[in-house]
């Protein structure tokens, strides 16, 4: 009984030392798009916590084609206050000739903070979005990624949806109007959506207004994109928690 109750406190303890070593690097997921301007720079800065090396460390970065396709694999090294640019690498948006990309970056495991930003500079749209790690590090919960969003919109000249698939595998992606209703039966919807690839929904006045439900059936993140005529703004949309 002795050396059973002992052989589950190891595995118990395995399993635990897994989970905490899988939650504790940070990975950030953005989606560049020009929206309809001249595309002419887009780079992300990523920090990290300098308590997790005597010197500088490397971060990691993939990049994806709208279609999911892999353009881009590459590592950039910290400076000594933790922080990198893809800047010193290229122009984001000469990997995929101007078009739509979804960018990915993990820092190194343990680092006690992180964090993300993301800038897009196309023709007289220029903006930043903060990105959110896909999970929060104190219990490996979900923060950024997630498979239902709501989104609250008001009046705009134009709006867009922009869904990532960051599962791994195909997934179907419905939007909703109002609330959710049953799987592909949305006011748009994507039955296969592929891994990494990006799916970008112009929304209508028909969609002003009104509470708006993404749902997946995989991991997916969600950033809104609104026109007021003047501006273009774009953010991400958090998951329900």
């Amino acid at each position: 009984m002795k050396t059973k109750r002992l052989l589950s406190l190891c595995v118990l303890g395995l399993v635990l030392t897994t989970f905490v070593a899988a939650v504790s690097a940070a990975e950030f997921y953005g989606i560049v798009d020009s929206f309809g301007k001249k595309p002419r720079n887009a780079y992300l800065d990523v920090s990290v916590d300098t308590t997790v090396s005597s010197g500088p460390v490397d971060v990691s970065f993939n990049v994806y084609n709208a279609q999911g396709g892999q353009v881009g694999l590459f590592s950039l090294t910290t400076n000594g206050n933790g922080f990198v640019s893809t800047t010193s690498f290229a122009n984001l948006f000469n990997l995929t000739g101007g078009q739509p990309m979804l960018i990915r970056a993990r820092t190194p495991d343990s680092a006690v903070t992180s964090a993300a930003t993301l800038y897009i500079d196309s023709l007289a749209a220029p903006m930043t979005i903060g990105l959110a790690p896909t999970r929060r590090r104190s219990d490996g919960g979900l923060l950024s990624e997630g498979t239902q969003f709501a989104i609250a919109l008001g009046n705009f000249r134009s709006a867009s949806l922009l869904i990532a698939n960051v599962s791994g595998s195909d997934v179907a992606v419905d939007v909703f109007k109002g609330t959710r209703d049953a799987d592909g039966f949305g006011i748009f919807t994507n039955p296969h959506l592929a891994t990494n690839a990006i799916w970008k929904v112009n929304l209508t006045q028909n969609e002003a207004l009104s509470n708006l439900v993404v749902h997946a059936s995989g991991l997916v993140i969600v950033q809104a994109v609104i026109n007021d005529g003047q501006t273009i703004q774009s953010f991400m949309v958090l998951p329900v928690q």
